[in-house]
């Protein structure tokens, strides 16, 4: 009988609301020192190497996602690699601060999934407010465009458009990102390490 990979356990919803509600009370600043750059003389952490995730699958942290149909498997592989080494560079600089390295992976993992999934959520909700700049880059386009007639009147507005919305949903996605940073912090520092018997 083949024994199951280890997996993340489900937490509760009410788990769930309560990280949150403390990583609003948690200074960020303590966040931030917890993840500061690891000294210059520590030899550089071994990156994990993109090609031993499947191209059809995105991993962000503890955020395993399969790849959309617009996205490339070169491209998918991109981010896979720009994740781990976010995720490295976090778990080296949680073991330079004198952590243990299994749960330094297990914070880098739960602080970089759940920034993920608080970024897309803050983003999502900055949509109703984002799409009015999205309307006020248009029209800005449009007046900015008219010197520039008859192509001015289509790509200016379409790049104010742009602009606009990328204006207010940026704050809103690096809100929720910090959120979700904190509250990977906590649950990371907190919860039982995956495939271990650590509490």
């Amino acid at each position: 009988m083949g024994t199951q990979p280890p997996t993340r356990p489900v937490r509760p919803f009410s788990r769930r609301v309560t990280g949150f509600a403390l990583a609003a009370v948690l200074p960020l600043t303590l966040v931030t020192l917890a993840a500061a750059p690891a000294l210059a003389d520590e030899p550089p952490a071994a990156v994990q190497p993109a090609t031993d995730i499947p191209d059809s699958q995105i991993h962000i942290g503890t955020v395993q996602l399969e790849q959309p149909v617009w996205l490339t498997a070169e491209q998918t592989q991109q981010i896979n690699a720009a994740s781990a080494g976010a995720e490295t560079a976090l778990t080296q600089s949680l073991e330079a601060a004198g952590l243990d390295p299994a749960r330094a992976t297990h914070i880098a993992k739960a602080v970089i999934g759940d920034a993920a999934v608080g970024a897309a959520v803050g983003a999502t909700a900055a949509a109703p407010i984002a799409s009015t700049g999205a309307v006020i880059g248009v029209v800005s386009g449009l007046i900015a465009g008219l010197p520039f007639a008859p192509i001015g009147l289509v790509i200016v507005p379409v790049v104010g458009a742009a602009l606009g919305y990328a204006m207010v949903a940026a704050p809103f996605a690096a809100l929720g990102a910090g959120v979700g940073a904190a509250v990977g912090a906590v649950d990371g520092a907190t919860g039982p390490i995956p495939g271990t018997n650590t509490p």
